[in-house]
């Protein structure tokens, strides 16, 4: 049996070989761990399709590489008729009706229904999600070896640095904006400290990684065992950069994170206006982030933060209180995003019970361009509509002189 492991381009991205993709690498290390061997085609920084033979075809797929994923399983299908096709990853879990052209749709974490599908081919299920989340071992890497770590090309204070997770399973928060909220329990689950320390001295000695992007939602939900893993990277002379949030760190914490040799910590603020926080459901204060950003400050820890632009009840009047937060404030780094209700999250699926609309069909354009990172926007408020909001993320940006990935003085004097 043949089993091909597809991971498509992420073209929307500003660098797409910033970092691999980790979805299909743990898939593919499982069925190897269970005796079952995969062809893996990282597509990743515009890299074609070849035409091949296979069994089993299977794609990881986010909602804006959906379209691409498509076509290339329209192109395989001429070519292999009589192939299983399956598709998962965050968007097949959240809109399997919109896959319906795939033999199979795997819905959640996927190693343990992967494995099911290829023990019981050709006599397989439409659709499969786990059992138990509980099955499935924290404890093993992604196949790093399946592809060519070498292409992808991030810096961390000089050093090359890749992408690690240090648990898996779903964030504890219940962000109204958050995708994760409404499939399924995947309760958290900690990786080891030696396991996690394992994979970096791997990386280090195998592939000349000398830094670590922690992929978590956020660190310090068990502070204990992620300063043992911090000390464990600072011993191995492996700077990092993690996220976490504004209520989950004081000052020691923040002093442990500049110690063990965190280069930046990222922090979701979303926005400065108190109402909104409390519509989303953010379980932040705006005093929480401004004084995360001071510490930080104070102690010469670098710290990024993400902003969100057209949520519910947005208005010029809550915009501005972003804009002036940050002003006033002055994180080292920073990111707007326009707002995109994504399928699955609360806010998309009890739209009625917020001062939110959208163009659906605009919406749907958008979730498969990934313009609502960059240059798009579908939502309106009672106070705003779709282009007021756009010209609004304009003026901030060009106000404070934002740059890309933090190279740009934000703070200095503007330019003529």
């Amino acid at each position: 049996m043949k089993i091909a492991l597809i991971q498509p381009d992420s073209p929307y991205l500003s660098y797409p070989l910033a970092f691999p993709s980790l979805g299909l690498l743990y898939i593919s290390a499982f069925l190897k761990k269970n005796g079952y061997k995969s062809d893996f085609y990282d597509l990743t920084g515009g890299i074609k399709m070849p035409d091949i033979k296979a069994d089993i075809f299977a794609f990881s797929c986010q909602i804006t590489q959906f379209k691409e994923v498509a076509k290339i399983k329209k192109d395989l299908k001429k070519t292999n008729p009589h192939s299983l096709f399956v598709i998962g990853g965050p968007f097949p879990t959240h809109s399997p009706q919109l896959c319906s052209d795939f033999d199979v749709v795997v819905r959640g974490e996927g190693e343990t229904s992967i494995l099911e599908i290829v023990k019981s081919f050709p006599n397989v299920k439409k659709c499969y999600q786990p059992n138990g989340f509980d099955k499935i071992d924290p404890n093993f890497f992604p196949d790093w070896k399946a592809i060519d770590i070498n292409r992808y090309g991030y810096y961390l204070e000089g050093k090359r640095c890749i992408n690690i997770m240090t648990k898996r399973g779903n964030c504890p928060y219940k962000c109204g904006f958050c995708a994760k909220q409404e499939f399924g329990k995947s309760p958290l689950r900690f990786r080891t400290v030696e396991n996690v320390l394992s994979e970096a001295l791997f990386l280090k000695e195998n592939y000349n990684i000398k830094s670590i992007a922690i992929y978590d939602d956020d660190v310090l939900l068990n502070k204990k065992r992620d300063e043992e893993i911090f000390k464990g990277f600072k011993k191995l002379g492996m700077p990092y950069r993690c996220m976490t949030r504004t209520n989950l760190a004081n000052e020691k914490d923040l002093e442990m994170l500049k110690h063990t040799g965190c280069a930046e910590v990222a922090i979701g603020v979303e926005t400065a206006d108190p109402l909104i926080k409390k519509i989303i459901k953010k379980n932040t204060t705006v005093e929480q982030d401004t004084e995360f950003v001071n510490l930080c400050k104070k102690i010469g820890l670098r710290v990024k933060t993400y902003f969100i632009i057209g949520l519910p009840g947005e208005s010029c009047e809550s915009v501005e209180k972003s804009r002036k937060w940050l002003e006033k404030n002055q994180p080292d780094n920073f990111d707007f995003s326009i707002f995109a209700p994504y399928p699955g999250s609360p806010i998309y699926n009890h739209k009625e019970e917020y001062d939110i609309n959208w163009d659906e069909k605009k919406l749907r354009e958008i979730w498969f361009s990934g313009e609502a990172q960059y240059g798009d926007c579908a939502v309106s408020t009672s106070h705003l509509d779709s282009n007021e909001i756009l010209k609004l993320k304009g003026k901030i940006q060009k106000s404070l002189r934002r740059g890309i990935g933090g190279v740009t003085s934000y703070w200095g004097p503007k330019p003529d």
